[in-house]
């Protein structure tokens, strides 16, 4: 793991504006195999000396589901036939996007002994968050599987939004952890913000409601177009519902392609200024 075992691209102030995104993507091919061990790492120190193990992959979302569907059933007089799923479709959608944003702000700080030891891309922290959960959201889609079986639900063309949003999430998360995680070595009150910031967008997106309840009219169309620029969120979580219920997704195509554009913005961004700043941030960790 020392510099003469890793492809390492120079990466300083001056790096060109648009190779940044593409010399991270590179540094994270040659480098796969520590992304594997780090991420299998993770798992291990996760569910060890538990009972369950990966069943609390499971049991934390569907206990989730169960509380927001009995507050929902009370205070709301939406008809949704799909209720229960589309909470829990909601809550693990939600789950990628805040674990991986959270876990990926305080990596870099909280693997500081490593750091200290060895050089390799320090971006691999924060892909390897992302990687773990991953694998744990796929492990809580087990769940949904009694849901389908139980609404008679067949794969449809939807299911092809599966991937595409699944892939923005991370995007998007890792490109805001780049970020964070950057800012969190010189301040520990990022991480703090960054929790606050993640709860309060929780009830702001659509995660245990449906998007209707935003665009179907209570909302003037102005603020609605707004909601769905300013929160990514609220499509891929959408998109995700869409994919297992097959219903159509009623976005306007015009909020999608700002939408992806913005969240690709994000990483790309993100990616530059993890890039110019993270030699000088680790001397603060």
């Amino acid at each position: 793991m020392g510099d003469s075992g890793n492809k390492v691209l120079r990466r300083d102030a001056s790096l060109p504006f648009f190779s940044a995104p593409f010399k991270i993507l590179k540094n994270l091919y040659d480098n796969r195999q520590l992304l594997k061990h780090f991420i299998g790492r993770d798992l291990k120190v996760r569910y060890h000396n538990s009972i369950l193990g990966y069943g609390w992959s499971v049991l934390e979302p569907l206990a989730l589901t169960v509380t927001f569907y009995i507050l929902f059933a009370i205070l709301s007089d939406s008809e949704d036939p799909y209720r229960p799923l589309t909470i829990l479709v909601g809550i693990l959608a939600w789950s990628l996007f805040a674990k991986t944003f959270s876990n990926g702000t305080t990596c870099i700080q909280r693997s500081s002994s490593l750091i200290k030891r060895v050089y390799f891309p320090r971006e691999i922290f924060i892909f390897s968050k992302s990687g773990f959960n991953m694998v744990q959201f796929l492990l809580s889609l087990l769940v949904i599987i009694p849901l389908l079986i139980h609404y008679d639900l067949m794969p449809s063309k939807q299911i092809l939004l599966l991937p595409v949003a699944l892939v923005m999430i991370l995007i998007l998360a890792t490109g805001l952890a780049f970020f964070t995680s950057i800012l969190q070595t010189k301040a520990r009150d990022i991480e703090h913000m960054v929790t606050i910031g993640l709860r309060i967008s929780f009830y702001l997106s659509p995660v245990f409601y449906p998007l209707e309840m935003i665009t179907g009219g209570r909302i003037p169309s102005q603020y609605t177009d707004a909601y769905l620029i300013i929160n990514p969120m609220a499509t891929y979580i959408t998109m995700i519902r869409s994919a297992f219920t097959g219903a159509p997704l009623d976005i306007p195509t015009t909020n999608l392609i700002i939408t992806f554009t913005s969240t690709i913005a994000i990483f790309w961004m993100g990616a530059i200024y993890f890039m110019r700043k993270e030699r000088k941030a680790v001397k603060f960790i």
